[in-house]
């Protein structure tokens, strides 16, 4: 009991783990605060083109529409957040907040009239930003973490493709480019 207590304290307490479990929690709790508030996705949602939905370009990433959501969520940000994070925590914030920021105004701009909610969005930001670092510098290090995340993640971009139903392809497609962006304005 004292060893998990003592992981926990490290996870939520002590950098460079604050970075991701603070938002996984978050997610947690958004998922729950959907689950029991019938309305969350369209009032924490991002609503194209609607006054109301901008609130959701901050609020989205953490609000999961079920379990199921927040269960293919929660793995691939670890993963491709872990990634990300070896950059550095400050580069971290700074990639995760302009990928969720420009992947929330895109989809304001131009998706389809839905509620998007997930962390989706930033997820395929994370990936076009790995394999847009390997691209770009082309060094051993980057290349071995592309490859890698090509290897056990590339299905994903399949999720980019105009599908109907409530997936919100959108914040795929929107999250990849800006993930590619901000890789190219680092490293270009």
């Amino acid at each position: 009991m004292h060893a998990a207590l003592a992981f926990l304290t490290k996870l939520y307490t002590q950098q460079p783990w604050i970075f991701l479990s603070w938002p996984a929690a978050a997610m947690v709790l958004g998922t729950f605060v959907a689950t029991v508030w019938a309305g969350a996705g369209q009032r924490l949602g991002v609503v194209p083109r609607t006054g109301a939905g901008l609130v959701g370009i901050v609020t989205a990433p953490f609000i999961h529409a079920n379990a199921a959501h927040l269960a293919a969520n929660l793995p691939p940000f670890a993963g491709l957040g872990y990634l990300v994070l070896l950059r550095g925590p400050s580069h971290f914030i700074e990639i995760a907040g302009t990928i969720a920021l420009a992947t929330g105004a895109l989809v304001w701009l131009c998706a389809r009239k839905a509620a998007h909610v997930g962390m989706s969005g930033v997820i395929f930001g994370f990936l076009g930003y790995l394999i847009a670092a390997a691209w770009l510098t082309k060094t051993t290090p980057d290349l071995i973490v592309g490859g890698g995340v090509l290897l056990f993640y590339g299905g994903m971009l399949a999720g980019v493709a105009p599908v109907r139903g409530s997936t919100s392809w959108e914040a795929h497609l929107f999250g990849l480019i800006a993930g590619i962006g901000r890789a190219w304005l680092d490293l270009s």
